[in-house]
């Protein structure tokens, strides 16, 4: 009663004093004015948080759940690392049928070197038993890309009596951003001399083979350069919520027999001292396509400083590369027609990559 005589008592004020009204309706006005802004934009949720601060609050979260739930969410996670024990069978069993169906390819993998080579000379190709795409007649402007003149004015002539296919996997290294880094103008002449990379399949490793034909760099017991590299099968058990499959975790390269005064990974630099006329020669290390087979040595990665960390995991990715994509595709990369499938390959891409490998790290921590 007394509040409804309250009311009755406002009420009546506020119908004899019309400003006051109006003051009312301002006032409203006003309110909606502050918290407009605020009602279109999102609620702040957990994802939003830095990967640090988000794994910290979840943990706070979980922290504050009562103990039953708290046993519950360990259950789950148990069951989690059941799921983890499957992934490896799944991902071993994997790797398996890929090293048994490479033996199937071998035979076609010989064939394509023979072509390579001139060594067989295939029937006319009358037919296509591939779709094109429409989009495969590009324009190319040379008259206003300094870049496309450049490339151009660096293919070689092909005469009609060629043999096989001239330079192909070195063309094949330049079509690919990751393998582009590593060759330098002065490896060309080598890696020209190229005519085949194979796979040879272990239970716990792969080796990429690079074979060359006789040439003035490589003596001849170095034709065949290897690169092998090492899986872990397994969850890390520090970290074994983080398994996605088989990873590199080291690789060893092989010992390159050089002709006297060809090493490619070696420049002599000419300098004059001080206050001397005399010029002292020095044999200094240089960029190389071929270091790709001294790689630094660390048998346990998580000691090793950032740069040998930085240089093994580029080397990592390339040999992923090459056992995934490169051997088994490589005239696709050669015309072209995979030329939008590594575009995670691109230097902007990597760095956010690495990025992503930095946060990945600081959540374990």
């Amino acid at each position: 009663m007394i509040a409804m005589a309250d009311s009755a008592e406002e009420a009546k004020q506020a119908e004899g004093h019309p400003d006051s009204r109006a003051d009312g309706i301002s006032e409203s006005l006003r309110s909606l004015d502050t918290y407009a802004p605020e009602s279109t934009e999102p609620a702040l949720s957990p994802a939003d948080l830095p990967a640090r601060s988000r794994k910290a609050f979840l943990r706070h979260m979980i922290g504050q759940l009562a103990e039953p739930v708290q046993n519950r969410i360990r259950a789950l996670r148990h069951n989690q690392l059941q799921q983890v024990r499957i992934s490896e069978q799944f991902f071993r069993e994997v790797y398996e049928l890929e090293r048994r169906f490479y033996g199937q390819s071998c035979a076609l993998f010989d064939a394509r070197r023979d072509i390579l080579e001139g060594a067989v000379e295939p029937p006319i190709q009358t037919e296509k038993s591939w779709p094109e795409d429409p989009q495969d007649a590009l324009y190319l402007d040379f008259g206003n890309n300094e870049e496309l003149r450049q490339l151009r004015q660096k293919l070689a002539p092909v005469s009609p009596s060629t043999v096989g296919v001239p330079r192909f996997w070195l063309t094949v290294f330049q079509n690919v951003p990751l393998l582009s880094e590593l060759v330098q103008d002065h490896d060309e002449p080598l890696l020209e001399c190229l005519v085949d990379v194979r796979l040879a399949y272990d239970q716990d490793s792969y080796t990429v083979l690079f074979q060359f034909r006789p040439n003035s760099f490589l003596h001849d017991s170095s034709l065949l350069l290897t690169k092998r590299y090492f899986l872990q099968h397994s969850a890390d058990p520090e970290y074994p919520f983080l398994f996605e499959g088989p990873e590199i975790v080291r690789c060893e390269g092989c010992h390159i027999h050089w002709r006297d005064g060809s090493n490619l990974t070696l420049q002599t630099v000419e300098s004059r001292r001080r206050n001397r006329a005399r010029r002292v020669t020095k044999v200094m290390p240089r960029e190389s396509f071929f270091r790709f087979f001294a790689p630094p040595q660390a048998l346990d990665l998580s000691l090793a400083d950032e740069t040998t960390k930085l240089i093994l995991g580029n080397d990592f990715e390339v040999g992923f590369l090459l056992r995934t994509q490169i051997v088994p595709k490589a005239v696709l990369f050669y015309t072209g027609d995979l030329v939008d499938s590594l575009s995670a390959a691109t230097p902007d891409s990597r760095s956010l990559s690495s990025e992503a490998e930095a946060e990945a790290e600081q959540e374990q921590d």
